[in-house]
């Protein structure tokens, strides 16, 4: 494994999100390898970061953009003390940070799409997902936390069939932006709402969520479990429901 540029922005301060940082150049997904370093007893705030990913993935299995030397692909590992059902709302967390670390450089435009989308000028700009592992007792033993932010894309390298929907920093901006630095904030803001989540709940960190909201006050349609329903968004409850 190469040296890395995240090297720098490593804490190594135990139970910390950035405690240590794992760079590759390139891997199917920074999920697996995170799971697998979970299986391993990688302790609460390791992270993996890689340069590009061969088979990226979202919410729900979808594929995620992965090309190299642009973007910031990363997972990190969580051992928090919650029940299964809190899981989800961790992604509403990350959600936060990853909104707050984005206003650095691009400030006045970022809004997130219940329940894990970061968007830019209304387009997504980035994904997250809250991945639970399980261990033999099927008792929560980690979450998988998979952040991907798309930041100096340029608009050419865009997929066509994405195009009118994705976003990046420079395509919103116009400027690049520092790579590390964005991690570097992401990673200290996280550990920052994460630790208001364990200590105060998810009361704690649901108003900022609500302050980037970009659904709020619109009429929007939800499909779950092949049951369509539709409705003015007010918001989000306590528990990080639409």
């Amino acid at each position: 494994m190469p040296k890395h540029p995240y090297t720098a922005i490593e804490n190594k301060q135990p139970g910390t999100i950035g405690c240590r940082i794992l760079y590759f150049e390139e891997v199917e997904s920074t999920q697996n390898i995170a799971r697998n370093l979970a299986a391993e007893g990688a302790p609460h705030g390791t992270v993996v970061i890689a340069e590009t990913q061969s088979a990226g993935r979202g919410r729900m299995g979808r594929g995620w953009h992965s090309p190299p030397g642009v973007n910031l692909y990363t997972t990190i590992i969580l051992r928090p003390k919650i029940a299964m059902a809190e899981v989800p709302r961790l992604s509403l967390v990350a959600g936060v940070a990853a909104a707050e670390a984005l206003e650095d450089v691009a400030p006045g435009i970022v809004q997130l799409k219940w329940p894990n989308d970061v968007w830019l000028n209304g387009r997504k700009a980035g994904g997250i997902i809250a991945e639970a592992v399980t261990d033999r007792t099927q008792q929560l033993d980690s979450v998988l936390l998979g952040i991907g932010l798309n930041l100096n894309l340029a608009a050419h390298d865009v997929p066509s069939d994405i195009r009118a929907r994705a976003i990046s920093v420079l395509i919103a901006t116009g400027r690049r932006c520092d790579r590390v630095a964005v991690a570097n904030s992401l990673f200290m803001r996280l550990n920052t709402r994460y630790m208001e989540t364990v200590t105060q709940g998810f009361a704690a960190v649901s108003p900022a969520w609500e302050r980037y909201s970009g659904l709020t006050g619109k009429r929007v349609t939800v499909v779950d479990a092949g049951t369509r329903a539709e409705g003015i968004v007010k918001g989000i409850d306590a528990d990080g429901a639409l």
